[in-house]
């Protein structure tokens, strides 16, 4: 059994006993806990004092309010987008193999992706901002505060701030509105926060020895570079004596031919080594369906590409998508191929379409090695739209930045901070490790909270929001309107829950 299934197995079978006993025993309640569904509310009266403090400021808390429901609108927009998108790519998703069980949850330390330290520390910033938020928009709106607390069902599953029922009834619809999509800004605010420190006032002043060199980000299992002993985080110092820059130039030619076994001198933090691997664009995975799918070979070579009459020598992955991007839809291609001993052969295709230029439907590597070079790793670090030339490049690089702890972007990989001088040593990236994390997990918090379904607080706005286009629209019976938008928001409520789940089976599964 994985050990993320056996933990969670261990947990459910403390869990259980302790849920029975605050079903079943009256004394629960003295002790603060009472059942939610199959949940328990840690109920307490931390942060109470707080709220009633910073609530006096009604000015601010209004315009706070209406700030917020643009926030929420357009998140709500935002993840309705994600998921659609998630969904028309279920076909790929399923075909490909899952990330693992362990990807949906929000535990740090059983979740791959979440360190520890660093995620226990982001998720306890995050949900006290969240609810904090929600507690004093609560006390401005003149609505009491029965309880603050933590949500527990086999794991923690977040805080809350408990209005009292009464008086939420009694308010008004704006004020409901700017109740709930109070924590969702709140998030944003603290990430964009502590993404101006991390981003411009710790990596902006970060620079390093080996800035334009060739940088190997990512090792592919089972490649060329692997089986030769290159690690991650090593800088490409000469390829047979030759100094290697990294360079997109596909016209540029090199004293070696692509597919040659070559010599290549590199630096790692312990010092310079040296290691013989064939060189050229490798061949990790065949898309299905795609141009390539059932011509091209994985863990293969291409060595040139010939369009037209016109032979163009491919050294690696950068030279490639560069001369990719002349091509077209349509040209017949003749690929020069090397198999991993060293036989060359030939193949011929056609290439399809993707975004109005040449598409070969392959994933590739230079021998296995990801290319960057220090400073464009910096500058992506810190800028989440760096290279983008268009409103669409822009909004795509921004999902990729988010996307980043998938691929080891923290912002910067671990394995790579020695590439750079900094001041502190390793005090500097663990105040950069920790800002990153409060970021990133506020970042997702937000986000969630905006999709439109209960309970999430994107629900409710959305209910709230329905209800007063219901109004403007002519439907002036109030118990007709809330009970229409209610019913609407239950069923998007079920429909938004499901793609989600079925989404995120896809890829975890």
């Amino acid at each position: 059994m994985e050990l993320t299934y056996l933990i969670l197995l261990i947990l459910a079978i403390i869990y259980v006993p302790f849920y029975i006993w605050v079903r079943r025993s009256p004394r629960a309640a003295e002790f603060g806990l009472a059942k939610y569904g199959p949940c328990v509310m840690i109920k307490t009266k931390y942060g109470t004092r707080l709220m009633d403090r910073l609530s006096r400021y009604r000015r601010f808390w209004k315009f706070f309010g209406t700030f917020s429901l643009v926030v929420s609108f357009v998140l709500m927009a935002f993840i309705i987008l994600i998921i659609a998108v998630g969904v028309m790519n279920l076909a790929s998703s399923l075909t490909s193999p899952g990330m693992g069980v362990q990807y949906a949850l929000a535990i740090p330390g059983l979740n791959p992706l979440l360190p520890f330290w660093y995620g226990v520390l982001g998720l306890i910033v995050a949900m006290v901002v969240h609810e904090l938020s929600h507690g004093m928009q609560t006390r401005a709106n003149d609505m009491r505060v029965d309880s603050t607390g933590v949500l527990y069902g086999v794991v923690p599953l977040g805080a809350f701030v408990e209005p009292n029922e009464e008086d939420i009834k009694k308010s008004s619809r704006r004020a409901k509105l700017d109740l709930y999509s109070a924590g969702i800004s709140a998030n944003f605010i603290t990430a964009a926060v502590t993404f101006f420190i991390f981003a411009f006032l710790m990596l902006g002043n970060v620079s390093s020895a080996y800035g334009d060199n060739a940088a190997v980000y990512q090792i592919t299992s089972d490649s060329p570079a692997d089986h030769a002993g290159i690690p991650s985080g090593a800088i490409i110092v000469s390829v047979n004596g030759e100094e290697y820059l990294y360079s997109d130039d596909y016209t540029v030619t090199h004293s070696w031919d692509p597919g040659d076994e070559v010599t290549i001198v590199y630096l790692t933090q312990d010092g310079q080594h040296t290691a013989d691997v064939r060189w050229g664009l490798f061949i990790e995975r065949v898309s299905s369906g795609s141009p390539a799918d059932g011509t091209l070979s994985e863990k293969t070579f291409i060595t040139s590409i010939t369009i037209a009459g016109d032979t163009t020598p491919i050294y690696g992955y950068s030279e490639f998508l560069s001369f990719m991007r002349t091509t077209h839809p349509g040209d017949e291609a003749v690929m020069e191929c090397m198999s991993a001993d060293g036989t060359a052969f030939t193949e011929n295709l056609t290439l399809g379409d993707k975004g109005g230029i040449g598409y070969v439907g392959i994933v590739t590597s230079t021998s296995g090695m990801n290319f960057i070079t220090p400073n464009i790793m910096l500058d992506t670090g810190r800028n989440p739209v760096y290279g983008a030339g268009s409103v669409t490049d822009a909004a795509t690089s921004m999902l990729s930045y988010i996307s980043g702890p998938f691929n080891g972007f923290s912002p910067i990989p671990q394995s790579v901070h020695w590439w750079y001088d900094v001041p502190l040593g390793g005090a500097f990236w663990t105040l950069i490790s920790i800002f990153y994390w409060i970021f990133w997990l506020n970042i997702m918090l937000g986000v969630s909270n905006a999709i439109p379904a209960f309970p999430f607080d994107g629900g409710f706005i959305f209910q709230g929001g329905f209800s007063a286009l219901l109004e403007r629209l002519g439907l002036k019976d109030e118990k007709k309107r809330e009970n229409l938008a209610a019913g609407v928001t239950g069923s998007l409520s079920f429909i938004m829950i499901f793609l989600l789940i079925l989404v995120i089976a896809a890829v975890v599964l």
